[in-house]
């Protein structure tokens, strides 16, 4: 045996280790994980986060109750999946476009925002 035995036997080992933790955060139930570097963490919460259609609502109604948006986001269709928030249709100015967009992503179970209101055509 040789010398060199050891040291290939560990790497071995941290690399399989590696692999089954990073194949154990992709397939883990009732979690959420993020992987960094090769490294994992799990976010565990006391309830569990709002969903599609239920986000989605929330999203419409605090929209509906913004004082500051004067009744413009009644017209916005708001979609939501996984965390992610698509809202879509016509505003009339950037400013009331991106009031909009943080209203909603103060709105718990909203992680990412995707913005896809336009302005009118002149």
């Amino acid at each position: 045996m040789s010398r060199s035995f050891p040291v290939i036997a560990i790497a071995l080992f941290v690399a399989a280790a590696a692999v089954s933790a990073e194949a154990h955060a992709l397939t883990a139930p009732a979690a959420s994980s993020t992987i960094v570097s090769g490294s994992f963490a799990f976010a565990y919460s006391k309830s569990p986060a709002p969903q599609g259609e239920e986000v989605a609502a929330k999203v419409k109604e605090a929209l509906k109750a913004d004082p500051a948006l004067n009744g413009a986001g009644e017209s916005v269709t708001v979609t939501s999946a996984g965390g992610v928030v698509t809202l879509d249709g016509t505003v009339p100015t950037v400013q009331l476009r991106a009031k909009i967009g943080e209203a909603a992503l103060k709105v718990e179970g909203v992680d990412k925002l995707v913005n896809k209101l336009k302005l009118p055509k002149n």
